[in-house]
């Protein structure tokens, strides 16, 4: 009798559900439901190999895996190969951490909680801005929901994107302002790399409700934030800041020149690249916006006996309010990942992050110097950290190809200079023999 409650339906099961219903067979179902004739299932054995034991199946997925081609990043363009501390693993392996997610009864939930409360209280320190989420989804839908918040702060919906940020952000926050009655105008980049600052002043209008700058840059360039702050907040604009979190050990962090939402993708922080996801959306804004801030929020409070208790607060979600009235519909909290960035800080403290923001932006001028000995110039002699654009004497995706046969993975190909144009990152994990290697590769190639 228990065998009915945990396995699946039998054939004759089947035959009685479909008879209940009036339909003779599956595929008569499948095309009334799916609406046509033209569905069709290959009803011929598939041309699999025999079956294999456990063992046999381990041993070939192994053989298998020997054949992949191990190459040494030095790609740069929002996603880079960290140092990834042993101890995160070990400890987010833990089921209580694995299994982590906010249930619809959160406050349930306390040692979720408290997570996401060290998570937000330790992203603001690193940010020197008042308040942060509990996460987003990523890098990009954390700009993108950072210019609908704007929106709404300013009652205007008319933003100003750089032609330097990320590519891949630009297409998101374009994608979010799809089927609104949005504006979206570029702010040229001058020839050191940088925001053109004339250009940018032009283009503030009354329709303005935000700015958006970042820093560095998509071409690893750094910004002078604190001008342009000034020059944003002259006009009475909004200023959004897209940072590089590690990079905050050694540059001012967007709260000190007074950037009104900040935000950034979390990866660097102790997340391997896990072959392009999950990540993790940091979400910044000043205090007296808290209430346009989507996603979740944790604060502490105390019941009547003076215990303390971790709670969500302005629960402007979808889930609690009308879906007009939410701050967002479609964020997401990143739980796993977002402990994992909270474990990372913690285990770093503030030297060990100062010493791996260092040690990168050291490795990736030396990098710098050698690949201008062979001919391989910067496109700018502006500052940069961690990753800078290159010049390269052929199409940038051949250059690209060719190293990755010579075991080195470089790039992307940087499409707003051109066909002969690609980044190149070198982190704090890159040891000097791994870069004098990747230097005999690229004379080899040009």
């Amino acid at each position: 009798m228990y065998a009915k409650h945990y396995f699946g339906s039998g054939d004759e099961d089947i035959k009685k559900m479909l008879e209940r219903i009036g339909f003779s067979d599956l595929m008569e179902l499948y095309r009334y439901s799916i609406g046509t004739d033209r569905v069709k299932i290959h009803q011929e054995p598939l041309d699999l190999p025999p079956a294999l034991s456990e063992e046999e199946a381990k041993e070939y997925m192994e053989k298998v895996a020997q054949l992949n081609k191990m190459l040494t990043i030095f790609a740069g363009g929002g996603a880079y190969d960290t140092f990834v501390p042993s101890a995160i693993n070990h400890i987010i392996l833990r089921s209580e951490y694995y299994t982590a997610y906010t249930p619809y009864q959160p406050e349930v939930s306390q040692g979720t909680l408290q997570s996401m409360f060290e998570f937000q209280s330790l992203i603001t320190e690193l940010t020197d801005m008042e308040v942060a989420n509990a996460s987003v989804y990523d890098g990009a839908t954390a700009l993108a929901e950072a210019v609908l918040m704007s929106f709404r702060i300013a009652k205007k919906y008319k933003v100003l994107l750089p032609e330097n940020l990320n590519p891949a952000y630009r297409r998101v926050v374009e994608t979010y302002l799809q089927g609104i009655d949005a504006t979206i105008e570029s702010i040229p980049f001058d020839k050191n790399g940088r925001i053109d600052e004339e250009a940018l002043a032009s283009l503030i209008d009354d329709e303005t409700a935000s700015v958006v700058i970042q820093h560095p840059n998509y071409f690893g360039i750094l910004e002078d934030p604190f001008r342009i702050s000034a020059l944003v907040k002259e006009k009475g604009k909004l200023l959004i800041s897209v940072f590089e979190p590690t990079s905050l050990a050694i540059l001012e962090p967007p709260g000190r020149y007074d950037a009104d939402i900040a935000v950034a993708e979390g990866q660097p922080l102790g997340v391997p690249l896990f072959f392009g996801g999950p990540y993790v959306g940091l979400f910044t804004s000043k205090k007296k916006y808290i209430r346009q801030l989507p996603g979740r929020i944790v604060a502490v409070t105390y019941d009547e006996k003076g215990r303390r208790g971790y709670v969500t607060t302005l629960q402007t979600r979808e889930q609690h309010i009308r879906r007009a009235k939410a701050t967002s519909n479609i964020c997401t909290n990143q739980q796993l990942i977002a402990t994992m960035v909270t474990i990372y800080l913690t285990l770093m403290g503030r030297e060990g992050l100062k010493e791996a923001a260092l040690q990168s932006f050291y490795k990736a001028e030396y990098l710098k110097e050698k690949l201008s000995e062979i001919g391989l110039e910067p496109a700018f002699r502006t500052p940069t950290f961690r990753e800078f654009v290159v010049k390269t004497p052929m199409k940038a995706e051949e250059f690209i190809h060719e190293m990755a046969h010579r075991g080195f993975l470089v790039g992307p190909k940087v499409e707003a200079l051109g066909d002969n144009y690609l980044l190149m990152a070198a982190t704090e994990k890159r040891r000097k023999e791994e870069i004098d290697a990747l230097i005999e590769a690229a004379k080899e190639v040009v």
